[in-house]
């Protein structure tokens, strides 16, 4: 193939590319329910036109480059990129989880753009759409509100365009900053030291992220132990779009917490379940370590790339009591602002991408692999959204694991339902949808605990009203 044009690939998107593993390919993922679907070609072409509008999903890596560049690639190969099954006829297990799990072990081409679209058609009228992207295209955020964009009239629906920053994120932007002063701390040495106070400064800075990020590479390898075995490169995945959004904001306010403090105590309560079921023993103090992707771009920010940070969090996910597992997780997630480890993960990420790429890629396996699973949680549109007049049912996504970390779960809420989704390594996590229920009956007991004592937490997932 000839480029036609070139781009420097940029050193954090570089990173992403080069942490691919064979047992953990670096690609985000998404899935998107689409009913009332009258032409399969229409819905196909006007997905892959909105894609094509964004230059990435027209350009390949050229790795005979150092460092390596983005490149026009021509016309898209759309035999490729574009498959489509008929499930009663293509599959022999007549299965969605399967089918897509099939397609997730089938890695991207990085002779290619980086993305790829399978079109599962499951029933008159209903296609199920995988997307895959590799990271090195954009973080999971950014990728998410390029499905989004794909939407009609989707641009104003851009989840990533519309970000209000929080207290945390507008503290990281700032860390950020720094960290980007800190790259720059080389060749500031080689200036002649000219300026001679602002360098004593930023060497002060740099020490003292030096010292956070040797905090963070200190902590202690404490996970679960199946959540630590190595991978088998075999995935599965499971998602339910069941619980509807109002009761969970109002029992969040009744109970003076965050509405992402609920999610977190369910979930620690869910992996406490299923690794007593899996192991037969849980420690009540154990805890598992979390990575959680914070956004880090400006609200007007539609461009493609990584810009994003990460944030270490424990789940008390041995305390059986929903009540003081929400006590735990507001405390932590309160301490989280103010945690100098939780800066230090952000500049370790931002200076690596600064630093030869042997090293750049140690340092992030390093800081990833200090967490067991990767949670990511986004909001979404909160109406009903249509694809070229077809309507979006639902959607979930899951984020990819650096490193040996094996599970990765997204909450997305959209039309006034939340979406969880699980993908795992089988070896870690052999049924993922075990963790799903887990989750949904750990949120039935938060939401209505009276009721939750008299019969199963089941007949409440689908209920409309706050709790008690």
């Amino acid at each position: 193939m000839t480029s036609l044009q070139a781009e420097p690939m940029s050193a954090i998107d570089r990173a992403w590319l080069e942490m691919d593993d064979a047992h953990n390919p670096m690609v985000v993922s998404a899935v998107l329910e689409i009913c009332e679907v009258d032409d399969l070609e229409v819905l196909v072409r006007h997905m892959v036109g909105k894609l094509l509008e964004y230059r990435r999903f027209r350009q390949r890596v050229d790795e005979t480059q150092e460092p390596p560049v983005w490149c026009e690639d021509g016309e898209p190969l759309l035999s490729y990129h574009v498959r489509i099954f008929h499930l009663a006829e293509d599959s022999p297990e007549h299965d969605l989880t399967h089918a897509i799990a099939r397609e997730l072990a089938h890695p991207l081409d990085r002779l290619l753009p980086l993305w790829r679209m399978t079109f599962f058609v499951r029933a008159p009228g209903s296609v199920t759409v995988l997307f895959r992207a590799h990271h090195a295209l954009a973080d999971g955020i950014a990728l998410v509100g390029v499905l989004m964009a794909c939407t009609d009239n989707g641009r104003a629906q851009h989840a990533a365009r519309r970000h209000h920053q929080g207290l945390l994120e507008r503290m990281i932007v700032r860390v950020g900053k720094t960290a980007a002063q800190l790259g720059r701390l080389g060749q500031l040495l080689f200036d002649r030291l000219q300026r001679r106070e602002f360098v004593s400064a930023q060497l002060r800075a740099g020490r003292e992220a030096v010292a956070a990020v040797g905090r963070v590479l200190a902590l202690p390898e404490d996970n679960p132990e199946r959540l630590r075995r190595s991978l088998s490169g075999h995935r599965s995945v499971a998602w339910t779009d069941r619980l509807a959004f109002a009761p969970i904001r109002a029992r969040a306010r009744k109970l003076d917490v965050k509405i992402n403090d609920l999610f977190l105590t369910a979930l620690a309560g869910a992996f406490g379940t299923v690794l007593r079921e899996l192991d037969g023993h849980l420690d009540p103090d154990q805890n598992l370590r979390l990575s959680i992707p914070v956004n880090l771009r400006t609200e007007n920010d539609g461009e493609l790339g990584n810009r994003f940070g990460l944030v270490l969090l424990d789940l008390p996910i041995g305390v059986s009591d929903w009540r003081e597992r929400l006590r735990i997780v507001a405390a932590r997630m309160q301490a989280l602002k103010h945690s100098a480890e939780a800066k230090a993960m952000l500049v370790g990420l931002a200076a690596a991408g600064h630093m030869p790429l042997s090293w750049e890629r140690s340092l992030v396996h390093l800081l990833a692999g200090k967490a067991a699973a990767v949670v990511s949680n986004l909001p979404g549109p909160k109406l009903t959204l249509r694809v070229a007049g077809m309507r979006l049912k639902s959607m979930v996504f899951w984020p990819p694991q650096a490193g040996g970390i094996g599970v990765g779960i997204s909450l997305f809420s959209y039309a006034g339902r939340v979406t969880v989704g699980v993908s795992a390594d089988i070896r870690q996590l052999p049924e993922p949808q075990r963790l799903v229920q887990a989750f949904e009956d750990e949120m039935a007991l938060i939401l209505h605990p009276r009721r939750a004592q008299r019969r199963p937490a089941s007949a409440d997932r689908d209920a409309a009203d706050g709790g008690d």
